[in-house]
């Protein structure tokens, strides 16, 4: 009756083995874990020193394989953020631009996440380009720069973005005031009052509403309504008595 069976023995030496097992899988786990962070570490550095020797390549390729590889390593979060870095310096604004996105988007508490929406918007604003073509890049830089100012007000960068908002109005406006000078010489007198009724509208405090007041004015005369047309060049002469265009609007309104 004292002797074991040989089923016994089993079960006994299973149970002084599980624990060793155990104990031995999770001190390699352990160890690959404290490797693959070491690993990250090694490669963020290489990365910091490829970017600040102007090695791009290298330093996109380290940065990328991070943020990809190892997205849940303490190191992903500043890997995308220099990821970003490194494509505007390459000058991929786009790239750059949705790098910048993910990262304020997911750390907006983040002491660098108005870093990151300020980078956004200036590499949009390096796309901007001359008001006769598409100003998509300029509506983009604002709206960066407008995120900017909505979500960190007293950021050190809130100065320089006020500035960029006001020339990127001003830019847009422009736009607008350039479209609908077009419909005018077309005689499209329709569409530019709705170009120049734009400017009123959306970019009221930029410097080309008195232009945009006249030209109302003068598309109102030539669709035959006075009275509209009126009331376009007394604002114009009433608000802005220092234009290039009052005198003109005076005259208009001299007419009757």
């Amino acid at each position: 009756m004292g002797i074991f069976r040989f089923s016994d023995l089993r079960v006994i030496f299973f149970a002084f083995l599980l624990p060793l097992i155990i104990f031995t899988g999770c001190s390699s786990t352990s160890k690959l874990v404290k490797g693959e962070q070491l690993g990250v570490e090694v490669s963020y550095l290489k990365g910091m020193d490829s970017y600040e020797h102007g090695m791009y390549e290298e330093a996109e390729a380290a940065f990328k394989r991070i943020v990809e590889d190892y997205s849940l390593s303490p190191y992903a979060v500043d890997a995308r953020l220099m990821l970003a870095d490194v494509y505007y310096a390459e000058e991929k604004y786009d790239d750059a631009g949705a790098q910048y996105t993910t990262f304020y988007t997911f750390h907006p508490s983040h002491p660098k996440a108005p870093y990151a929406l300020f980078q956004k918007g200036m590499g949009h604003l390096k796309e901007v380009l001359s008001i006769d073509r598409d100003q998509g890049s300029t509506r983009k830089a604002l709206f960066a720069f407008e995120d900017l100012m909505g979500n960190y007000p007293d950021s050190p960068y809130s100065r320089k973005a006020r500035e960029m908002i006001v020339f990127l109005k001003g830019r847009l406006a422009q736009r607008e005031l350039y479209v609908g000078g077009f419909y005018f010489k077309m005689k499209n007198y329709k569409g530019a009052l709705s170009r120049f009724g734009s400017v009123l509208k959306d970019y009221s405090d930029t410097e080309v509403v008195d232009e945009a007041l006249y030209y109302i004015g003068e598309s109102y005369i030539m669709l035959g309504e006075r009275k509209r047309a009126k009331d376009a060049f007394s604002t114009l002469v009433e608000e802005y008595p220092g234009s290039p265009y009052t005198a003109a609007a005076k005259n208009r309104l001299n007419e009757g």
